[in-house]
């Protein structure tokens, strides 16, 4: 998410589009924490798919032998995930694949190529499901609580991203939105830090863990209670007397 009041320009963009297309593209797409779509100032989205492209390219190089790109773990998620495209496409979305597959390579290949897709729908199943994969729809919006709503209305993100140079505008989404983990400027790092909570909320997952929050979510606290000595709990049990009025006077007062 970027902020539509203060628009980003120049090198900003450049910089969301370079440290999107890292979040999004590391392992193929397939993290629990990559950004699943995108939402962008609506005149802001031919230069930021232009960057964008051109960002992926620095990334990975010749995209169709690079090493450093990975494959889709199986065919049954090639499949699926070929299919979110096809069906998007069906219903009037534009496609754009980043780079080209080897004319060398087999046909078999569980290659797939960064997709941006625009002009997207709440109707295609790519907006309705998790992606897991190299796919970024990109939705427009005009004003930033546009965005917040949009946010809002789907399940809580497992973790959501905010790029803007303006702390109010990061900080007013923070505070009306209901998400896991924030970054600011960036994505997906907050996983490696190891004593910040990670965790999600609702649809996303319940609880936290890393450092004190991981030990506590991962064990079980044994709770012991010995009764003392002196034990006001003999008054409370019956058959009550004046010393139970006398406490429930208070108790009650």
């Amino acid at each position: 998410m970027s902020h539509g009041r203060h628009r980003p320009r120049g090198a900003q963009l450049r910089t969301a589009a370079r440290r999107i297309a890292y979040g999004k593209f590391a392992n193929g797409g397939q993290i629990c924490v990559a950004p699943d779509y995108l939402l962008l100032p609506e005149e802001e989205m031919e230069t930021f798919v232009t960057l964008f492209r051109e960002e992926v390219d620095k990334l990975y190089p010749n995209i169709g032998s690079n090493v450093d790109y990975t494959w889709i773990i199986n065919d049954h998620h090639f499949a699926r995930l070929s299919a979110l495209v096809k069906d998007a496409a069906a219903k009037g979305a534009r496609v754009i694949e980043i780079g080209t597959k080897s004319a060398s390579m087999h046909t078999q290949s569980r290659l797939f190529l960064p997709t941006i897709i625009l002009d997207v729908s709440d109707a295609m199943k790519v907006m309705q499901d998790e992606i897991f994969g190299p796919i970024l729809p990109i939705v427009p919006y005009r004003e930033l609580d546009e965005a917040i709503a949009y946010v809002n209305k789907r399940p809580s993100p497992l973790a959501l991203y905010v790029f803007s140079s303006h702390g109010e505008v990061s900080r007013h989404v923070i505070e009306r939105t209901v998400s896991g983990n924030v970054v600011i400027n960036d994505t997906i790092f907050h996983f490696a830090q190891d004593d910040l909570p990670f965790g999600g909320v609702g649809m996303s997952g319940m609880g936290a863990y890393h450092g004190p929050e991981g030990f506590k979510s991962m064990s079980h606290a044994k709770g012991v209670y010995e009764q003392p000595r002196i034990n006001v709990a003999e008054g409370v049990r019956p058959p009550f007397g004046r010393f139970f009025e006398f406490l429930s006077f208070f108790m009650l007062h």
